[in-house]
């Protein structure tokens, strides 16, 4: 049998023509792929920072203290979910420069729509599950939030808004009432001037809502 070296050499030629032609490919593909997603995230950035801006030019000409915007308020145990909250500082700080007043924030699980189903495992229903824990000068020990701005100062007259995660993982799939307090220092001092709790922290504004976890 007679070895056909021309055709093997042809094949051998033609292989590595179409080896670099699919490098090729792949390499733009790719190039492709990294530019839409990068222009993606860019996109998503640039809306988020655009709602948080509208939002807060609503807060400062709107007479709400506390706002809550939630794109879903169903929850799949485990998945996160991104939320905004806005504040309007209406006080002055009386003590020093720069003028600006500590808030806190505190979200409580009132209770679960189905009888006998509780906010906690161990079956405790309106506790702290998120935030700082006012009455205990703590952090919840069930906490429903991935990422949560437990303390901030904001400027006098002014309204900040404020990126959180809502991460359920031990509840049990039901519809929640949810409380989030906000609570200010009595002296309207900032929060380097009072600390990491409050001594005697007074409401200034709450807002109840609810879920749905799934």
């Amino acid at each position: 049998m007679r070895y056909n070296k021309k055709g093997a050499l042809e094949l051998s030629i033609t292989a590595i023509v179409i080896l670099i032609i699919a490098i090729t490919i792949l390499g733009l593909g790719i190039g492709f792929i990294k530019k839409q997603f990068g222009a993606g995230t860019e996109l998503v950035g640039g809306k988020l920072t655009e709602i948080k801006e509208q939002m807060k030019e609503d807060i400062r000409h709107s007479g709400e203290l506390l706002v809550l915007s939630m794109p879903e308020t169903e929850l799949s145990i485990g998945k996160p979910q991104d939320v905004l909250i806005g504040v309007k500082n209406t006080l002055s700080n009386p003590n020093a420069p720069p003028d600006k007043v500590c808030y806190w924030i505190e979200v409580r699980c009132l209770n679960a729509f189905s009888r006998g189903n509780f906010c906690t495992p161990d079956g405790q229903n309106d506790v702290v599950v998120g935030g700082v824990d006012i009455a205990n000068n703590d952090y919840p020990q069930n906490n429903w939030f991935s990422s949560l701005l437990s303390q901030f100062d904001i400027r006098k007259y002014d309204a900040e808004v404020y990126p959180a995660t809502m991460l359920v993982r031990d509840a049990q799939p039901d519809r929640y009432v949810l409380e989030m307090n906000l609570y200010r220092d009595a002296s309207s001092g900032s929060c380097s001037q009072i600390g990491e709790f409050p001594s005697d922290a007074q409401l200034y504004a709450s807002k109840t809502f609810t879920i749905n976890v799934k």
